[in-house]
């Protein structure tokens, strides 16, 4: 690789990149372990890459999953849960994924029990 038509700050950036690979680090950790300014560092990274002095990434990134898809049954179109004698929620839950349960009476213990169970199904 030609470094002679590089400009100071881009010789800088190669060696930086350089040094985080021998050490087995991501750019951004080699920034902040060696008190570099990360947005300078990266600026002149892009910039050899464009002129393909880098490759274009230097580690592939993970793609993100989606959640699976969970089918629901509606069962009626009008709440089933009946008001509290005290006029209100008698509990919330909030399960670990997301599902948020709210509840005017108590429910049966056993649903619960299934509920927050790693199960998919609750209604079973």
């Amino acid at each position: 690789m030609a470094t002679r038509k590089l400009s100071e700050r881009q010789q800088r950036a190669l060696e930086a990149v350089s040094a985080a690979s021998a050490v087995g680090m991501g750019i951004s950790a080699y920034a902040r372990a060696n008190g570099l300014d990360m947005r300078w560092l990266h600026d002149a990274v892009n910039g050899l890459r464009k002129r393909g002095l880098l490759p274009a990434t230097s580690r592939p990134r993970p793609r993100r999953s989606k959640p699976a898809f969970v089918a629901v049954n509606v069962v009626s179109a009008r709440p089933a849960i009946s008001a509290s004698p005290r006029g209100g929620l008698v509990c919330r839950l909030i399960h670990g994924s997301g599902l948020v349960v709210e509840c005017g009476e108590w429910p049966p213990a056993a649903w619960l029990a299934r509920l927050m169970s790693d199960r998919r199904d609750a209604s079973a």
